[in-house]
């Protein structure tokens, strides 16, 4: 494992006083409580953001979601679906406001972020369901949520990654309109049979261990036989010709680092572009922690910029 960036070290530092317990000591409710109460981590939410609620109706359930615009745009923009993390089992709107917030401002995108179900009580296929159905939700309803349709993506973290790619690869049997432009994904968990190197490399991990990350892909794959498919994990697709162009950020002290290295590299072999952007010295999900650490900041800004850039293209 390389060395933790000062900050990140020093931020550790301060939390162990009063260490987090392990997500199988206490009650589900309990994870997720714990979950919320690191937000302040992520900074001051920007102020000058647009944020209105939304609700999604689906077929047997509604979906809560929040529409962020960049202040003083008008008329059709790129549009981004976006999935949180948290392992499947926890995150939220509110885990996750600070940085769709600057997403939205930065790269002067909507991004229509989706509270989708969490396990355990609603295991695999629900989630990728979820992701699949709010993203056609989404271009159905472009129009009136002020998304330019031809500049669309599905973006996400960690958990949400798996979702976003999940739904971006599978948008266009679904869909006969354009097609999603881009996938956008932070510390992408792209293998659910955790079979990449650098999750027993990262194993001791700070923030996400192999341990905590097996226990997670356990509560919402229960059925071990479930994760080895296409559909749940996007990095076990065989042929990702025609996918849409990538944009992935990781970090290098993370036990799913090497999804990113595999899956962008899958893509370049597809004929797909595929960029990808590793921080040394950074945790999984280390972009939540903007508030505190400068490189996250920086990585957040970078991964608006090169994602506005994306959208905004000729090709």
């Amino acid at each position: 494992m390389s060395e933790l960036d000062p900050q990140v070290r020093d931020l550790l530092a301060s939390l162990s006083a009063n260490p987090p317990a392990q997500p199988w000591e206490v009650p589900i409710a309990a994870y997720r409580s714990a979950g919320e109460e690191l937000i302040a981590l992520a900074g001051e939410p920007n102020p000058r953001c647009e944020v209105s609620t939304a609700e999604i109706d689906l077929p047997g359930r509604v979906l809560q979601a929040r529409t962020y615009r960049p202040p003083g745009r008008s008329g059709e923009l790129p549009g981004v679906v976006y999935f949180h993390g948290g392992g499947f089992v926890r995150g939220s709107l509110d885990s996750h406001d600070r940085l769709c917030r600057e997403l939205s401002v930065r790269g002067e995108l909507i991004v229509v972020a989706v509270a989708y179900r969490l396990s355990p009580e609603h295991v695999f296929p629900a989630a990728h369901d979820d992701a699949l159905d709010s993203v056609c939700w989404v271009a159905d309803h472009a129009e009136e949520l002020g998304v330019a349709r031809d500049a669309m993506a599905v973006a996400g973290d960690s958990a949400g990654a798996m979702l976003a790619a999940s739904a971006a690869l599978a948008f266009e049997a679904r869909n006969s309109g354009a097609p999603i432009r881009a996938q956008a994904l932070l510390c992408p968990v792209l293998d659910a049979t955790l079979s990449s190197d650098s999750v027993a490399r990262n194993d001791t991990a700070p923030l996400l261990s192999g341990p905590v990350l097996a226990w997670c892909v356990d509560q919402y794959f229960p059925d071990v036989a479930s994760r080895d498919s296409a559909v749940a994990s996007p990095l076990l697709t065989p042929d990702l010709a025609g996918a849409p162009s990538a944009l992935l950020f990781s970090a290098a002290i993370d036990p799913v680092c090497d999804d990113g290295r595999r899956y962008a590299a899958g893509l370049e072999a597809a004929g797909v572009a595929a960029e990808l952007c590793e921080y040394a010295g950074m945790p999984h999900s280390f972009f939540l922690l903007a508030g505190v650490v400068d490189r996250a900041e920086q990585a957040i800004a970078s991964f608006a910029e090169k994602l506005s850039g994306l959208l905004r293209s000729e090709t």
